[in-house]
C-alpha cells in the first residue's frame, strides 16, 4: 500500500469535523498531503513501477473508498475537489477496471468520463438520487448498487463486524467486488 500522505495522516480525533478548528485541519489535510489532484497524478507512475516489478501482471484495477473513490469540493471542509478513481479511469488510464466503495459526495457528472468498467457500491448515506443519476450517466459496463442499510464506511474502518447484518453485507460487498474484478481482469 503506497503512503500517499508521506507519513502525515490526519489524526482520527478530528472526526467528526464538528467545529471550526477541526474543519480547518481537515481542509488543510486535503489541501496538503491528501490533495486529490496531486495523489491522482502519482497513480500512473505507481502502476508503471509495479508493472515493471511484477511482469506477470497483465491487467490492473483501481479501488477507492471514500476519499479514494470520491472527493468533491465541499466548502464546509475546504476540500479541493475531484475524484481519484474517476480521474485515473479516464482516457489513458493504466487500469482495466475500477471500483468505488462508499464514495464521498457522489456527482453524476463524474460518470461521463469513465473509459473502463466501473463498480460503485454506495451506502445508505450517499444520496440515492445522485447514485441513480451517476449510473444513468455511465456509458461503460458497470455494476452500481446501494447497500441501503449500511453506513458510509461499512466496507472499511467503520465496519462493525460484531453486528451480524453488517458483517454479512461487508462479506457480500467484497464478494461483489471479487466477481466484478474476475469479470474484467
Amino acid at each position: 500500500m503506497p503512503d500517499f500522505f508521506y507519513g502525515k495522516p490526519i489524526h482520527p480525533s478530528i472526526f467528526p469535523p464538528d467545529n471550526e478548528e477541526k474543519k480547518k485541519q481537515l481542509g488543510d489535510f486535503f489541501a496538503g498531503p491528501a490533495s486529490p489532484p496531486d495523489t491522482a497524478k502519482k497513480v500512473p507512475e505507481l502502476v508503471q513501477k509495479l508493472g515493471d516489478k511484477y511482469t506477470g501482471v497483465k491487467k490492473w484495477a483501481g479501488l477507492g473508498m471514500c476519499w479514494g473513490g470520491k472527493q468533491k469540493t465541499d466548502e464546509r471542509y475546504r476540500c479541493p475537489g475531484i475524484q481519484i478513481v474517476s480521474l485515473t479511469s479516464q482516457s489513458g488510464t493504466p487500469f482495466s477496471a475500477a471500483a468505488e466503495v462508499h464514495p464521498a459526495m457522489v456527482d453524476p457528472n463524474d460518470a461521463t468520463g469513465f473509459k473502463i468498467p466501473v463498480c460503485m457500491l454506495a451506502s445508505g448515506d450517499e444520496k440515492a438520487e445522485d447514485v441513480e443519476n451517476f449510473k444513468k450517466n455511465l456509458s461503460v459496463e458497470n455494476h452500481v448498487e446501494t447497500f441501503g442499510d449500511q453506513i458510509h464506511g461499512w466496507m472499511a474502518a467503520r465496519a462493525d463486524l460484531k453486528n451480524e447484518r453488517v458483517k454479512s453485507e461487508y462479506e457480500r460487498g467484497y464478494g461483489v467486488l471479487l466477481d466484478f474484478y474476475h469479470k474484467y481482469l
